[in-house]
């Protein structure tokens, strides 16, 4: 085979690849799970935020367009549009190193992100996890401008939402939602479950579905790994994307154009 036939087979594979990549990127809603950032470690929950600027700085060149939880509630009840290659970029457990690191850089990018709060923590630390490091207290809630900051539920005491009984649930949003409306911090209705854990078997989710309908919950938040079919069919088992700062930028690519690493 000479050297032109091999020039012009790679000049094909690339076009194609190319091609694939812009289809697939098109489709469907990328909701990005992450947790801390750091400016010196990285670990499973910790991605560096030079690392993540490289990620926003990714979205931004590729024309992906982040969206809020309310622009996404506006969609799927009322039919509003969504712009292109929507993105959600999350946070959950509103730590104090979302206001030293991720406000600055959404507003460095002009990008939007929504921040899960275990609302029982805010201004105390990470206790369910024998941890001392600070979650944000109110103050800093309310500095941070709804332009680039939304604010959602995620549990009031970051409770396994999978083995709670009615009640118990029905407490937790109750609490949830006093609590932020007494301090005056405005939050979306919708729900990332701790530990991505809720009820699996049939039955018992058609329930923890009706419970949160009935005490105004919009939408809830597993983590599941995968790109979601819009319009979302299943509004209580919307799927993260979840970014670790183990991950390599190749593999924060290949998430975003395929929901996981593993095909399967």
């Amino acid at each position: 085979m000479s050297v032109i036939a091999i020039l012009l087979g790679l000049l094909l594979f690339s076009l194609v690849f190319q091609l694939c990549v812009s289809i697939l990127s098109k489709r469907g809603l990328r909701v990005l799970m992450y947790h801390k950032l750091s400016d010196s470690d990285s670990d499973g929950l910790t991605v560096k935020v030079d690392a993540f600027e490289k990620q926003l700085s990714y979205l931004t060149k590729h024309d992906y367009q982040p969206i809020t939880i309310e622009q996404l509630i506006q969609y799927q009840y009322r039919g509003t549009k969504l712009p292109d290659k929507p993105v959600l970029i999350t946070f959950d457990d509103g730590y104090e190193n979302n206001y030293t690191y991720l406000y600055p850089l959404l507003k460095k990018y002009g990008l939007k992100a929504t921040i899960f709060l275990p609302v029982g923590f805010i201004g105390k630390s990470n206790f369910w996890d024998e941890g001392n490091e600070a979650i944000m207290n109110y103050e800093r809630l309310k500095e941070m401008n709804s332009a680039f900051i939304e604010f959602g539920l995620h549990s009031f005491s970051h409770i396994n939402y999978a083995g709670l009984t009615e009640e118990e649930l029905i407490h937790d949003i109750t609490e949830c939602k006093k609590k932020l409306t007494e301090i005056a911090v405005p939050f979306v209705s919708a729900i990332a479950y701790p530990y991505g854990a809720y009820p699996r078997e049939e039955e018992r989710y058609a329930k923890f579905k009706e419970v949160l309908i009935n005490n105004g919950i919009l939408c809830g938040f597993r983590i599941g790994n995968k790109i979601n079919k819009l319009p979302i069919s299943d509004l209580f088992n919307i799927k993260r994307i979840d970014v670790k700062g183990t991950d390599s930028f190749f593999k924060f690519k290949i998430k975003m154009l395929l929901g996981r690493v593993k095909p399967f």
